[in-house]
């Protein structure tokens, strides 16, 4: 077993270095999650293309501030309170944001089977995977420049690929697509909005990840160029495959 892992390992490594690189260049983009991970990789590439980035974070030390570019915006906020997005509701409004990209999430505790459900836990977790995003959209929308809304979701979160355990993470990632595919109905082809899942990334939710941050990102946005409109209100992977909710 330990072989098979390894050589799916290396197949995987051996895959991303043919990852081909897309660019999107002069938007203004908002992404979340920058502290680390996929979210921290998307600024750091996308800064590097003329892109104006409002990059949230929820501490103020960590990796993106070693980004030194002039049109990288660093925004602390605690999305435990979603409420706190609104206290940037003008300057996103100015910053009239073209692309937002919704990384930040928290997976929870190890511990997530039924019997051991904490109210304050799973309340965390619908704060920061789906009311956050649901604010981020609220506000960049008053910019009237928006034109993309990925939501960075997850195969926990289909429901018919639905494996048990992890409530919280995939409860919550589960109404981020249900909202992603309402409110792309609602917006009536007004907004390309949908979600994706990134594959199996090394991230610190997911230390045992196949995938590094950085090649998600850029297959990430690989996708974002690549006949998004046709992902409009879908879930998918970082490939433009349909998933199954």
């Amino acid at each position: 077993m330990g072989i098979l892992k390894t050589l799916k390992r290396k197949f995987i490594n051996l895959n991303n270095l043919f990852t081909k690189s897309l660019v999107i260049s002069n938007e203004n983009i908002i992404v979340t999650g920058a502290n680390s991970g996929i979210g921290y990789q998307l600024v750091k590439i996308l800064s590097n293309y003329e892109n104006n980035i409002f990059a949230f974070v929820n501490s103020s030390d960590e990796n993106v501030i070693k980004i030194k570019n002039e049109n990288v915006q660093i925004k602390k906020c605690n999305f435990l309170n979603p409420d706190n997005i609104n206290d940037y509701a003008e300057e996103i409004k100015k910053f009239k944001p073209n692309i937002l990209i919704n990384c930040a999430a928290i997976f929870g505790s190890e511990n997530q089977n039924f019997e051991d459900i904490v109210t304050k836990e799973f309340v965390n977790s619908i704060n920061i995977n789906v009311l956050a995003p649901i604010v981020l959209i609220q506000n960049s929308l008053k910019g009237n420049c928006l034109r993309q809304v990925i939501n960075i979701s997850s195969l926990m979160g289909s429901m018919s690929d639905n494996k048990g355990n992890y409530y919280f993470y995939r409860s919550s990632k589960s109404l981020l697509n249900s909202i992603t595919q309402n409110l792309s109905s609602d917006l009536n082809q007004k907004i390309n909005i949908f979600c994706i899942h990134p594959g199996d990334v090394k991230t610190k939710m997911n230390t045992g990840g196949l995938v590094s941050p950085e090649i998600a990102a850029q297959k990430i946005i690989n996708v974002c160029c690549k006949n998004s409109l046709n992902y409009r209100g879908k879930f998918i992977d970082t490939n433009g495959k349909i998933l199954s909710w």
